[in-house]
């Protein structure tokens, strides 16, 4: 406990105070992402007086002032989320008579303080009540895939409920919550130029050509436009990939799944945490499978989630609207993947690490792996395929 800020001890005795503790201790350790997080430093508290416990998760800041320069409202978004949208969110489902199962499954929040340079959130320790993270380096399967998705159906519903019963302050928060997805600066475009080398010389032979020429036309201001517009605004997830949410299976062989790790919240399309998941979570043959499957999941559970909160789909965002932005940002996929395939699959050993020095030169993964390769190629096999890459 000595090495952790005095803000984390704090709000920890201030938490353990309002759960009615008294003469307690604090169990504090410092627990590893395995090269799934990059923003924070983890560790699992256990709060004992007697019998009694209180098991909490806690995130505590840990980028220095480059990647604070390029993410300046993560840890702001994180807050805002537990402090005041959930509670919206709540208040909108419980207006609508929405069954408890079927309400948006938001982790328990404890506290958090967004002082800079300070910033600490406290959570329920769902690993203590049997949650876990997917292994990233397994491909996600259908039942996993479909219990994700129609979380994320629900997340972005209760978004456009929010919207509808409050449209300025809506307006205001997607006014607020924007992400920056271009590549000017001299750290982003000797990442990407550096991505893009290591996947051409990683693809198969006969798709090298193709894939020098996508990057070659390759527009990075339409790809930042093109993530920022809708049909229809929601408020994303912004990162909705398998190490950002923490499952449990049940005994007929579902899931249940929370959604976490909420500080790239962004407006934008619905599409864009949809592509996100299935480029950062799935490999070829799960697309081959289900991909036209679980798009069409995902659509019905977003139609069904909206008519729980009273709101007419063929209104918000119809199945044209939906089709019509699949077709617009699947070409970008490509590009995503490339980004992010090297730092999904990095090997635990190689993994950036998580400190104040962190900035986005670290994610430039010198030593991929195998399964890289494998991932990457199932990509670019599947824009051949669906006749994008040509």
């Amino acid at each position: 406990m000595e090495n952790c800020k005095q803000s984390f001890k704090d709000l920890l005795h201030t938490i353990a105070k309002e759960q009615k503790f008294v003469d307690y201790s604090l169990d504090i350790k410092e627990i590893s992402s395995g090269g799934a997080n990059y923003t924070s430093k983890l560790f699992s508290v256990t709060v004992t007086e007697g019998t009694k416990k209180l098991q909490l998760f806690c995130k505590v800041a840990a980028i220095g002032e480059q990647m604070r320069a390029q993410m300046d409202k993560i840890y702001a978004t994180e807050h805002f989320f537990y402090t005041k949208l959930a509670k919206m969110y709540r208040n909108i489902e419980d207006q609508c008579g929405v069954p408890d199962e079927l309400k948006l499954n938001v982790t328990k929040y404890y506290g958090s303080t967004i002082q800079l340079n300070e910033e600490v959130m406290v959570l329920e320790d769902l690993v203590a009540t049997g949650y876990e993270n997917y292994d990233r380096f397994k491909s996600i399967d259908w039942p996993y895939a479909q219990a994700a998705v129609r979380e994320l159906a629900k997340f972005h519903a209760c978004a456009w409920a929010y919207g509808k019963q409050e449209p300025e302050q809506f307006e205001e928060i997607l006014k607020e919550m924007t992400f920056n997805f271009g590549f000017e600066g001299p750290e982003m475009q000797t990442y990407t130029t550096s991505m893009i080398d290591k996947a051409v010389q990683t693809v198969r032979e006969e798709n090298k050509e193709m894939l020098q020429k996508y990057f070659e036309s390759f527009d990075a201001e339409e790809y930042a436009v093109t993530q920022k517009r809708s049909r229809r605004l929601v408020l994303n997830h912004g990162d909705f990939k398998p190490s950002n949410l923490m499952h449990k299976k049940l005994d007929d062989g579902s899931y249940d799944i929370k959604v976490v790790d909420l500080q790239t919240m962004q407006g934008g399309s619905p599409v864009n945490d949809l592509i996100y998941f299935i480029f950062t979570g799935s490999d070829e043959k799960f697309r081959s499978q289900y991909f036209d499957k679980l798009v069409d999941y995902y659509y019905s559970e977003l139609s069904a989630a909206m008519e729980r909160l009273q709101l007419n789909p063929d209104e918000i965002f119809s199945r044209e609207d939906f089709d019509y932005e699949i077709n617009e940002k699947l070409p970008f996929g490509l590009a995503l993947a490339t980004f992010l395939i090297p730092v999904v699959t990095v090997d635990t050993e190689n993994a950036p690490q998580v400190d104040e020095s962190l900035d986005i030169s670290s994610f430039n993964v010198e030593k991929t792996s195998d399964l890289y390769a494998e991932r990457l190629n199932g990509v670019v096999n599947d824009y051949v395929k669906w006749g994008i890459l040509k």
